[in-house]
């Protein structure tokens, strides 16, 4: 026989085609459920109803997930998230929860994740928990999870969801036979959105080592008085025009309305949409076949779930018309950093000419030359990938819009 230790490290089976399903108010008092929800959990519906969720809530999970998304839904913002949740004996099952807000308090459903993320996640928030134990509190260590997958390559948790959603629900697709292949362009979108923004944020603190390089310039100015004064032109110069493209980035690259940051958005937002209507739909279709509800009507269930997954398939459609209005803007975007990586490039090749005709005075801008040769280099390189990224963003932005107007 296990002992009580034993029994935790022990996980609660359950089928990948199985879909969970309950409902609570506004204080997260269960009020309804399904009776995969109910099986699992192995608790009997008297003890489940009435009762708030986190009874099912393991102790190892880090108390800055369930802030986070608390913080969330009570903004009204729909949310998925990884939650490892514990049965009535004290086993473990983990969850790919969407938690949905409604007026009369949050409904949630919830598919058996399969995917390498889980093991990413699951590093992560042994983590936390750790922190947690050390004094972190719940807040502090929502930050650090945001952080944490910011360096996993999310730059944000809207961004992070959505493609967590999208992935776990591919690969359920594929062990359930299918061809895995849902939602597969706007997940591409979403990836490569994500990948603008990080490139563009690294190219932030790029231009701090360029004002760096024109401080260097304006101190080998000083060396040779009045013969230095060009140099000090050209040093002014690269100063202006490399906070001219951080005051770029942060305004108009950037920006969550008209920039790749917009664009990052409203792909993710309509990702996790997409597959959150989608689950919807599935769970209210398993209702006809649900025999168990504990305390619930399934026509009420169901009638729910629809409505939802309706008011969602219209967000997302939405959701896909900004995305490609913000797509369009793409080149306009590319073409004004091309203008600022290019008069840059002007400067670096006065500042080597300057180089050459100095070199009788003793003083050498041959090293500075090489600094502004790497980072010129490196912008460029980070420019083609910017560019070849926003092709495919809008390439396969354009396809999941034609392919969702089939599917509709």
């Amino acid at each position: 026989m296990l002992d009580a230790a034993q029994v935790q490290e022990v996980e609660v089976p359950f089928g990948i085609e199985e879909i969970f399903f309950s409902r609570t108010d506004g204080r997260g008092v269960i009020e309804a459920g399904n009776s995969v929800f109910q099986r699992v959990s192995g608790y009997p519906w008297e003890r489940l109803i009435n009762a708030p969720h986190k009874l099912i809530r393991h102790p190892e999970m880090p108390k800055g997930v369930f802030h986070l998304f608390w913080e969330r839904i009570k903004a009204g913002q729909p949310t998925g998230a990884y939650v490892c949740n514990s049965s009535s004996d004290g086993r473990f099952y983990w969850v790919f929860a969407v938690i949905v807000p409604q007026e009369s308090g949050y409904l949630s459903v919830r598919i058996k994740p399969t995917s390498e993320m889980l093991y990413k996640v699951k590093e992560v928030y042994a983590e936390l928990r750790t922190a947690e134990t050390k004094g972190r509190t719940p807040a502090e260590s929502a930050e650090s999870l945001v952080q944490r997958l910011a360096e996993h390559g999310f730059p944000s948790y809207d961004s992070f969801q959505a493609r967590a959603l999208a992935t776990e629900v591919q690969n359920r697709e594929r062990q359930l036979g299918g061809a895995g292949t849902s939602r597969s362009e706007t997940l591409a979108a979403a990836e490569a959105a994500d990948q603008i923004e990080i490139a563009l944020n690294g190219m932030q603190s790029m231009f701090a080592e360029a004002l760096r390089i024109a401080l260097n310039l304006r101190i080998a100015a000083s060396q040779l008085g009045e013969l230095g004064r060009p140099v000090s032109a050209i040093s002014d110069n690269y100063a202006l025009l490399a906070n001219d493209m951080v005051d770029w980035l942060n305004t108009r690259a950037l920006d969550e309305t008209i920039g790749f940051g917009g664009i990052a958005r409203s792909v993710s937002e309509n990702l996790f949409l997409l597959n959150s209507a989608d689950l919807l739909s599935e769970m209210a279709e398993a209702f006809a076949k649900d025999e168990s509800l504990g305390e619930g009507d399934a026509s009420a269930e169901q009638a729910r779930l629809n409505a939802m997954a309706a008011d969602y398939g219209e967000k997302a459609e939405e959701c896909q018309i900004r995305t490609m209005r913000q797509a369009a803007t793409v080149d306009s975007h590319l073409a004004e950093m091309r203008k600022h990586v290019t008069a840059l490039n002007s400067i670096r090749m006065l500042c080597r000419i300057e180089g050459a005709t100095l070199r009788h005075t003793g003083v050498s801008l041959d090293e500075i030359g090489s600094q502004l040769d790497g980072f010129q280099d490196e912008i460029g390189r980070r420019l083609v990938g910017i560019t070849s990224l926003g092709q495919q963003v809008q390439w396969t932005t354009s396809h999941a819009l034609s392919h969702q107007k089939r599917r509709a």
